[in-house]
């Protein structure tokens, strides 16, 4: 199997397994102007917040476990979420975790809150 198949597989069964409306979702496979496999994810509306998550850590999980599985064929990935504009999580995401570097308040707490 090739590379943009497999990883489109493996990127497939992670998505199914967070979402409410597996049959509804599709990745649109393509390549970028700097030679990456472009990976363009089609979902349930009601399903993109679970694919995002809060602050978009989901999402940003996701593209790293599918950047670890693409250096076993040596290549690089984009990954987008149709319906999201990247900024809006990416700003929130890091601020976020800038945040929690410094913050022991979470800890003494008895853990972070649920998404």
């Amino acid at each position: 199997m090739d590379a943009p198949e497999a990883l489109r597989e493996f990127l497939m069964y992670v998505i199914a397994n967070l979402i409410e409306h597996p049959k509804q979702a599709s990745i649109a496979v393509g390549t970028t102007q700097a030679g990456a496999i472009s990976y363009r994810i089609h979902l349930a509306p009601e399903d993109v917040r679970r694919v995002v998550g809060k602050n978009g850590f989901t999402i940003s999980a996701i593209r790293s476990l599918v950047n670890v599985a693409a250096t076993k064929y040596g290549v690089k990935v984009s990954l987008r979420v149709d319906g999201v504009r990247e900024e809006e999580f990416q700003t929130q995401g890091a601020g976020a975790a800038q945040a929690r570097v410094g913050d022991n308040t979470d800890a003494e707490q008895g853990g972070e809150g649920e998404e």
